[in-house]
């Protein structure tokens, strides 16, 4: 079993090993094992303090990899990925012990993505347990006949965003402009995921950072502003132009964020804009959108299987055993 280095300062050389490796998985299991954050940390950096490599090497190649982002008053929260070819070695035993070591105060959580069977066997192999689940869903944008995924699939009417009257005259739904909107979009991301660990805590350089990718497009991307400049909602869409293992190759839509303002909810801004970006995506031609919403939302759930999403996968985040808890290795 190999021992993990541990740093917070990743170097450039490991960093392209990384996400080299990282697409190796990704061929692999049908399922990327880290998420767009992490991908940008390995790329960017952090800031300091905020997260922790963990990097297991064999003859100088990376074979494994774990990344922690450190979440203040959260456990902190963690991915991890071995090389297809480098499993069943002991690596993710390694990485997910090296990242229990190294936790903050509260603890650790490591996400398996898609649940693959090999993240399962190893987390649940070593006495870690499943506590929180994060559903994805997925919903046909344009009728689909019968493939791989089943089917066929008969995409939804969207009908036209409506507001209520006071709430039209109260808000107006724009796209973001780039260079305008930073501040007031993260100051509302920030009280609509106050208690969302990972979303809630975006800064202006994570946005930024953001604004640079390839997918990034701001006539994607919907507020609803008031007339003091605030922004009371949003839905940002993103479009992946692998497919997201929807389908080969072709290019598919996600919903990427959608907020309303505590002061707001109820307000129908949060239907109203997400149907605007649907509606965005569905006209680009896209076949498929998809989304991510955390397993405990209900009312998240029910707002988007009422648009016509149903199911698809779940990840799941587990936590280590306690102290003496756990298993030996196999």
């Amino acid at each position: 079993m190999s021992t993990p280095l541990v740093t917070d300062d990743l170097a450039s050389g490991l960093a392209d090993q990384v996400l080299a490796l990282s697409e190796s998985a990704r061929r692999a299991d049908g399922v990327a094992p880290l998420s767009e954050h992490t991908l940008l940390r390995v790329r960017h950096g952090a800031p300091s303090g905020s997260s922790r490599f963990h990097v297991v090497t064999e003859d100088g190649r990376v074979v494994g990899f774990a990344f922690v982002e450190r979440v203040p008053g959260e456990p902190d929260s963690g991915e991890v990925v071995v090389g297809p070819e480098y499993r069943d070695r002991g690596h993710g035993t390694a990485l997910l012990r090296s990242v229990d070591r190294d936790a903050g105060p509260r603890g650790v959580r490591v996400w398996a993505h898609g649940r693959t069977p090999q993240a399962v066997s190893v987390a649940e192999g070593d006495g870690w347990t499943a506590v929180r689940s994060l559903y994805k869903m997925r919903m046909p944008l344009r009728d689909i006949a019968a493939d791989e995924a089943g089917g066929p699939w008969t995409a939804p009417e969207l009908p036209e965003p409506a507001l209520r009257p006071d709430v039209a005259a109260a808000v107006r739904v724009r796209e973001f402009v780039v260079g305008q909107d930073e501040e007031a979009w993260l100051a509302a991301n920030a009280l609509a995921f106050a208690d969302h660990p990972e979303q809630g805590q975006l800064t202006l350089d994570d946005l930024l950072q953001r604004e640079v990718e390839d997918w990034f497009d701001p006539r994607g991307f919907f507020l609803a502003t008031t007339k003091e400049g605030k922004v009371a909602a949003f839905h940002w869409t993103k479009t992946h132009a692998d497919g997201a293992g929807l389908t080969d190759g072709e290019p598919v839509g996600e919903v990427y964020a959608v907020g309303v303002a505590p002061s707001w909810q109820g307000s129908g801004l949060g239907r109203a804009l997400t149907l605007a970006g649907l509606r965005h995506l569905r006209d680009a031609g896209l076949p498929w959108v998809h989304l991510y919403v955390d397993g405990d939302n209900e009312a998240a759930v029910r707002l988007y299987e009422s648009l016509g999403f149903g199911m698809w996968d779940t990840d799941v985040m587990y936590a280590p055993p306690a102290t003496g808890d756990r298993r030996p290795p196999a």
